[in-house]
């Protein structure tokens, strides 16, 4: 994908850091594979950049696009597999021993993560996370495309995408049932070493008629705890003092964890007429996660004291949904319509149990309950039409939900021994309930101005949103816990714009506005503690940013080249766990400004109908202010890094043959009482077979040379912690996964 002058252009970006750049697989998937190999597309389509659906070299902006396909060729089962080829974005890993449940709390697009990334499912968005929580809510089985929008995208999509988007679009009957057919499907069987996992995925779609279809789709993935082979037991340069002698875990190791996670997708389409179309969707997501220590603390008088904590998190996602799509022949040529209705959330139990020899024991039940049910309605219309010398494609409609979330905690203390029980209010992160409601007027136009070479794209949105809280059984009371109702309105603006400098190239630019809502904890979180309070935070202002893009872009027959460079100024940007100076509270603050700037180059070409090239690299950089009046400090940014790779297929045995190189500078540490993640380079390995008629065999072998290396969020982490915090968030469990094999058969029928 990437000619030599191209090539030549990636290696000499980054020749101050590398002394050589191999070639790899391509970061920015933008390959729609075959049945058994990679061949690339230089058009794919997204919709999360103007709401109707335009190639990535028309969008003004950089947006990564993974097909189901090529998910299924790199056996990729979580978020940190999907983000693995795409640079300057990662996947927050779960470390903390206070979670032992693993997984992934979100993605970080351009140094921005969390909350302040808005993920969705066929539209309907994902709860957000809370610090005693989870945001594992995706599950990859029958995705039909992931789409990844770098920077903010809050004018077409709303709050909460201020750094950026995450959609996946799951399969319809459409994708099961070829041309001429009735009926379809597809079985997707897959291992990954990295977690033990196994995973089973059927859909099966059936037509009723020319204009009724059904689909059925159920999936299973069992997995256990991530093991980390390159992860030191003793610690590292931490050190470990977790109680290994009795029976605890080490610090190179995950709790251990059974997770089983049940998918099943319905969908029924009904073509009412040749331009009017109704669908309906159900999909649920069931992922039960447990996992249990037993520790004997040591010698008690006549025996030992031993612990019994077994512990579980039900996390589920059901989203009900009705679809409409029709086309007309006067002022607006296309409605879409979105009803759907998605009670998220999960419950949680920990058990701890202490027995003695002195015959006492005593039996402690912790249960957590967090629901955040969606009822989201988007109304969207589309109109061409030209005005004079100008052709416009105008864009508009009402997006709005109504989101309720509840947060439950409860404590049963029963000793055993005497029968007496007691019921309480455990202390944590507790925060009041509330009702967010968000109604917001949205309008898009794209302007084809000068025959064609230039394009404007204006954009506008009226946000409202109003939060009422609730005062609930969870939270402590405080002076300062309000239960008045916040409302806000924030008009928003984007501007667009394309000139076609040749058929060859062309120039773009982007300027684009973002905002995100505090969060009911960050605004109302209540609880007191031996040592320290955390106290609410009412007069939390929303966060914002103003984000300037600009690009040049070239296509050529065998192959394509993109380069842009952007700059995003965040303002009131929310700091967690701030200590109120002369005080035991702890509590939310908005900080003066986070400012981040790099630039970003991808490249594609085809030496040979079966020989392709590929590459990517993204640099960037970023500091913070607490108060105007401090002294800027580094923010946390994903280091230069490059990936490159190659690909070849073998026709005659249907066979396509895969290698992707990353390689990453040295991070940069937060403050200089950090730890420095190092450099690293790391080789992956994948083949696609065609084992028969309509049957690929997908091998991948992650990491080939064994590499040790750091996630980025290390630069985060100080050099020389507590040895608390050494052992509840021990740094050797952000080294990179090891040496791993993954095997995927996909079979349609």
């Amino acid at each position: 994908m990437a000619p030599p002058r191209m090539r030549g252009l990636l290696l000499r970006s980054s020749a101050a850091l590398f002394l050589t750049l191999p070639l790899s697989a391509p970061a920015l998937a933008q390959s729609t594979p075959t049945q058994t190999s990679d061949v690339i597309a230089l058009d794919p389509i997204t919709v999360f950049a103007d709401r109707i659906g335009r190639t990535l070299r028309k969008i003004q902006g950089n947006i990564t696009v993974v097909d189901g396909q090529e998910l299924r060729a790199r056996n990729v089962q979580s978020l940190e597999d999907l983000l693995r080829h795409v640079p300057g974005v990662t996947a927050a890993r779960q470390v903390s021993g206070a979670d032992p449940f693993g997984g992934q709390t979100g993605v970080r697009i351009r140094g921005v993560e969390g909350n302040r990334v808005q993920m969705v499912v066929d539209g309907g968005r994902i709860p957000e996370r809370i610090i005693d929580g989870s945001r594992d809510y995706l599950d990859l089985s029958f995705t039909r495309q992931a789409d990844i929008v770098r920077g903010p995208s809050s004018v077409l999509w709303g709050a909460d995408a201020l750094g950026g988007l995450l959609a996946l679009e799951t399969i319809g009957p459409e994708d099961l049932i070829a041309e001429g057919d009735t009926r379809g499907g597809q079985v997707t069987l897959g291992y990954g070493q990295l977690t033990n996992s196994t995973n089973v995925a059927v859909a099966f779609a059936q037509k009723f008629g020319p204009d009724l279809a059904l689909m059925v789709g159920r999936s299973r993935t069992v997995d256990h705890e991530m093991r980390l082979k390159n992860a030191r037991a003793d610690g590292g340069i931490y050190g470990c003092s977790r109680p290994v002698a009795y029976g605890g875990v080490t610090c190179g190791q995950f709790n251990p964890l059974d997770r089983t996670s049940d998918r099943t997708l319905v969908k029924l389409d009904w073509a009412v007429s040749d331009s009017q179309k109704l669908g309906f969707s159900f999909d649920h997501l069931d992922r039960l996660s447990e996992t249990d220590n037993r520790l004997t603390l040591g010698p008690a008088t006549g025996g030992a004291t031993v612990i019994d904590n077994p512990r579980t998190r039900d996390i589920s996602r059901t989203r009900y949904a009705l679809d409409y799509e029709g086309t007309f022949a006067g002022p607006v040529n296309e409605v879409r319509a979105t009803l759907g209705w998605t009670p998220s959330g999960y419950t949680q139990q920990a058990l701890l149990v202490q027995r003695t020899a002195a015959n006492q024991t005593t039996r402690q039940i912790d249960y957590v309950d967090y629901s955040e049910d969606f009822l989201e309605l988007d109304l969207q219309a589309t109109s061409r039409f030209s005005l004079g010398s100008s052709d416009h494609v105008l864009t508009f409609g009402f997006d709005g939900d109504r989101a309720k979330t509840s947060y439950d905690r409860r404590r049963v203390l029963t000793n055993v021994t005497t029968g007496e029980t007691v019921a309480s209010v455990p202390s944590g992160f507790n925060f009041t309930d509330g009702t967010t409601r968000r109604a917001d007027l949205f309008l898009q136009d794209q302007i084809t101005l000068l025959d064609g070479k230039l394009e404007l794209t204006p954009g506008l949105r009226f946000a409202t949103y109003r939060m009422d809280p609730t005062l609930n059984d969870s939270v402590v009371a405080h002076p300062s816990n309000p239960t008045t109702t916040r409302k806000e309105r924030k008009l928003l603006g984007s501007l667009g714009a394309t000139y076609h400098l040749s058929d060859t190239y062309s120039v773009w630019a982007h300027y684009g506005e973002g905002f995100k809502l505090p969060t009911f904890q960050q605004l109302y979180t209540s609880s007191t503690s031996g040592s320290f309070d955390l106290v609410p935070a009412p007069g939390l202002l929303p966060e914002e940013v103003n984000s300037v893009e600009i690009g040049l872009r070239g296509e050529y027959d065998r192959g394509f080249f993109a380069v842009n460079a952007f700059q995003a100024e965040y303002r009131n940007f929310i700091e967690s766990f701030y200590f109120v100076p002369g005080t035991n509270d702890i509590t939310y603050r908005n900080i003066s400004a986070v400012k981040t700037w790099g630039v970003e180059l991808e490249a594609g070409y085809d030496l040979t109908d079966q020989l392709k090239l590929t590459g990517s690299l993204a640099w960037m950089d970023g500091k913070a202010k607490a108060t105007p009046q401090a002294d800027r400090t580094q923010h946390l940014v994903p280091p230069l890094t490059a990936v490159m790779g190659i690909s070849y297929e073998v026709p005659d045995h249907d066979l396509t043959l895969r290698a992707t190189t990353t390689l990453a500078r040295k991070g940069k540490p937060t403050i200089d009482a950090n730890f420095t993640p190092p450099g690293y380079g790391v080789l992956d390995l994948g083949a696609s077979w065609g084992v028969a008629e309509n049957a690929v065999l997908n091998l991948t072998v992650n990491n080939v040379l064994n590499k040790r290396y750091f996630d980025m969020a290390t630069a985060g982490l100080s050099r020389a912690p507590t040895v608390a915090t050494a052992n509840t968030v021990p740094l050797e469990l952000y080294t990179g996964p090891a040496r791993t094999v993954a095997l995927t058969l996909d079979y349609r029928f």
